[in-house]
């Protein structure tokens, strides 16, 4: 792709004006791993003609944009980054957010109660995973006694996004062909609930947001502990961003244009039999990845596609 055209970031008396912000976690650099890993916003570059490119302090990465009204940047992994990349860009002197809906696409674990590999969710609430007290609950045999909420504003700490704005995007996504593969079919074939078995699916969902890679039975349990006592629903995917998206939004009266979406990659404990280290080891690979890349990538532009026509 050739690079794009790169504007003066502090000319405001003409602003850029998308209608639509895609925010991807990742780019290439943006995390190390031992794995050849696709990043997330790959996808858009070889897709969209992102010609164009505003710096924007206090951002992840400078911000892409089309001529039709499609901007994209990278938040940054975890939730003090994105909170900072969505707050820099809504403070943007040359960057006009008034209108725009923002949409992250990304990656996502996922409760084998809820969804399989390669399925897309749509959050209709966010959780923040990482808000509450814990102590060694060494000798208790139920996994939630170590863990309870603050006792102070626990509404702080979930978001409902707008149902009409969730309902829209499902209806325009949810018939998208999702891409599936015999590697993503064998490491179903290990988990008895029949969600996981399944094929992927376009769903409606919660998402648990923190900001630690978490993996085992034990956590699962408090998750869905978590997730039920701030009346969110049943959680279906685990993430590092959105919670802060939706905080930095939230401080600007813009949370009624946000949408999560979320391409599942690998299920948050593992099969029965397994040990969580084994089962982080075997359904975590490239080749998994790049099927929940692929297929947030599906629906997400289908929706960025509706929005600005």
């Amino acid at each position: 792709m050739p690079e794009p055209t790169r504007d003066d970031p502090g000319d405001a008396a003409t602003p850029v004006e998308p209608d639509v912000v895609v925010l991807p976690a990742f780019a290439a650099g943006d995390v190390t791993v031992e794995a050849d890993l696709p990043n997330e916003v790959e996808p858009w570059l070889d897709e969209y003609a992102f010609d164009r490119e505003l710096a924007v302090p206090g951002a992840n990465a400078p911000v892409r944009y089309t001529d039709d009204g499609v901007a994209i940047t990278p938040t940054g992994m975890g939730k003090a980054d994105a909170a900072a990349t969505v707050t820099a860009l809504l403070r943007a002197p040359g960057l006009d957010c008034s209108d725009a809906a923002f949409l992250t696409v990304g990656i996502a674990g996922a409760s084998p109660e809820a969804g399989t590999l390669g399925s897309v969710f749509i959050a209709d609430h966010v959780v923040d995973w990482d808000r509450k007290q814990r102590w060694d609950g060494a000798g208790d045999d139920d996994p939630v006694e170590t863990m309870r909420l603050l006792p102070y504003r626990p509404r702080d700490y979930a978001y409902g996004l707008d149902d009409d704005f969730v309902e829209r995007a499902y209806g325009w996504a949810s018939d998208v062909a999702l891409r599936d593969t015999e590697r993503a079919r064998e490491h179903r074939e290990r988990y008895s609930q029949d969600a996981a078995r399944g094929a992927p699916t376009v769903a409606v969902g919660t998402t648990l947001c923190g900001d630690e890679f978490w993996h085992g039975a034990r956590h699962a349990e408090a998750a869905r502990w978590l997730v039920d006592r701030y009346d969110a629903g049943e959680y279906a995917t685990t993430e590092m961003e959105d919670f802060g998206t939706a905080a930095a939004l939230d401080r600007f009266d813009r949370l009624e244009s946000y949408l999560s979406v979320r391409g599942v990659v690998n299920f948050d404990r593992p099969p029965e039999g397994r040990t969580a280290r084994e089962g982080i080891d075997e359904d975590l690979d490239a080749a998994t990845v790049e099927l929940g890349l692929e297929n947030a990538f599906r629906v997400g532009s289908r929706i960025v596609d509706r929005l600005v026509e």
